[in-house]
């Protein structure tokens, strides 16, 4: 295929009348995409024949989707897990980020590069549904003693929510160096999932409700 299509063992979306599964690319050949079978065992599988939309990260751009239709269930050779066979119906559209409601600060960070040993470790000025900017603990601009992340490197980050612990794939948008305050930022884009969507909607309604009541108490 000539369309854009995600890499061997990158994450990806399967929904089916409203339900989004998580799974990850197996095998491609043409048009037959081969996924590990959704990671949610309680979900019912689709009836063989079921248009399935096919989702998966565009960088900080959005999401590519595609339509298509589930055509096995069975086991593939050379594929070690359980597995479904997909065929691509439609060319990859890709779906805009939308602008995010932004909340938050303080929170943990950790962003780990995909390709290499390297972490880096903060604390976040804003979260959204759209990815985190954060504060990089220790790290000085025009500095030597940290190791830089590269514009559009792909990366996991955890954040801690509360209570809840968001760990998802991403990649970084830019890192922003402040000679004035001597503070180096970094954004990160982040691919989420419908649930971990939620959980981060949840999350910024909070806050966004916290940051209205001490407001009207400083105002008391």
């Amino acid at each position: 295929m000539t369309e854009p299509m995600p890499e061997i063992s990158s994450p990806v979306s399967l929904t089916h009348e409203g339900t989004e599964l998580e799974s990850r690319i197996e095998l491609i050949e043409g048009k037959n995409v081969v996924v590990s079978a959704p990671f949610n065992e309680t979900v019912e599988i689709p009836e063989i024949g079921a248009i399935i939309a096919l989702g998966w990260v565009a960088g900080p751009r959005g999401r590519y989707v595609v339509d298509a239709r589930l055509v096995s269930t069975s086991r593939v050779e050379g594929v070690p897990t359980r597995c479904w066979t997909l065929t691509v119906e439609s060319a990859p559209v890709l779906h805009q980020r939308r602008r995010f409601v932004r909340a938050g600060g303080g929170e943990p960070v950790r962003v780990r590069a995909k390709e290499r040993d390297v972490m880096i470790s903060g604390s976040a000025s804003d979260v959204s549904e759209g990815g985190v900017r954060f504060k990089i603990k220790d790290a000085r601009p025009d500095s030597d003693e940290w190791v830089r992340l590269g514009d559009g490197e792909a990366v996991s980050a955890v954040v801690q929510l509360g209570d809840d612990m968001l760990d998802a794939d991403g990649s970084v948008l830019r890192t922003i160096e402040d000679p004035i305050a001597k503070t180096v930022d970094m954004i990160v884009m982040l691919e989420l999932s419908e649930r971990q969507a939620e959980m981060v909607r949840r999350y910024v309604m909070h806050q966004q409700i916290l940051a209205r009541r001490a407001a009207a108490d400083a105002d008391y």
